[in-house]
């Protein structure tokens, strides 16, 4: 079939019964619009692979992350006691809930002078410094939140890492925590101050986060 106008057949919609009278162009140009539709499509796909395929990328590449608990870290050693073992699931099971982390461990670590209670899982996290927050309004629920909060070196595994403070009956305690693609953690130091606890809460990470 070849169209009126000369063009090939098939570009313009056209009613074989009955002749209603529309001129060439008025007719809708069908293949024209799916192209047009075709190329917007591409390019919004387009847009989001540039956005988005970078923290894709991130997230299957952190995805078998694994959460292991030494017995020591440095001048840190594990308090295997039923209370430590107690008091750390607690907060575990708090946190874990809330963010849905899939594996995680609770863990208690002293030094003699300072305490650790650490929270550390894994799971797929799209927003790392969104899930961090969730985190710390969790652990801080019944003690006012965590103030003062402030982005701090994470180390070479990256991620967002922040410290802050919290008070826990009339102590103030050390917030710091973790948030990447692929795993969270969070710790709450006693008798150290947040540039010390920033520090300890590196060497907590490196020693319990491991990626295959």
């Amino acid at each position: 079939m070849v169209d009126p106008d000369g063009g090939p057949a098939g570009l313009y919609y056209e009613d074989d019964d009955d002749d209603t009278g529309e001129t060439p162009a008025s007719r809708v140009p069908l293949k024209r619009v799916a192209i047009i539709s075709g190329s917007v499509a591409a390019a919004a796909l387009l847009v989001s692979g540039i956005f988005y395929g970078p923290t894709v990328f991130r997230v299957l590449g952190q995805s078998d992350t694994e959460i292991k608990s030494p017995e020591q870290v440095g001048a840190f050693a594990l308090d295997k006691s039923d209370g430590a073992q107690q008091t750390s699931e607690y907060i575990r099971d708090a946190i874990a809930s809330k963010v849905n982390l899939d594996d995680s461990v609770g863990l208690i670590y002293r030094d003699g002078k300072t305490d650790a209670i650490l929270v550390a899982g894994t799971a797929r996290i799209w927003k790392p410094e969104d899930t961090l927050k969730t985190a710390f309004d969790m652990v801080a629920d019944d003690a006012g939140g965590v103030r003062d909060t402030k982005d701090v070196d994470a180390g070479s595994l990256g991620g967002t890492m922040r410290c802050g403070t919290t008070k826990v009956d009339d102590s103030d305690l050390t917030v710091c925590g973790w948030a990447d693609n692929g795993s969270l953690g969070v710790a709450l130091f006693s008798n150290r101050g947040v540039p010390e606890s920033a520090k300890s809460m590196v060497e907590l990470r490196n020693a319990v986060e491991h990626r295959n």
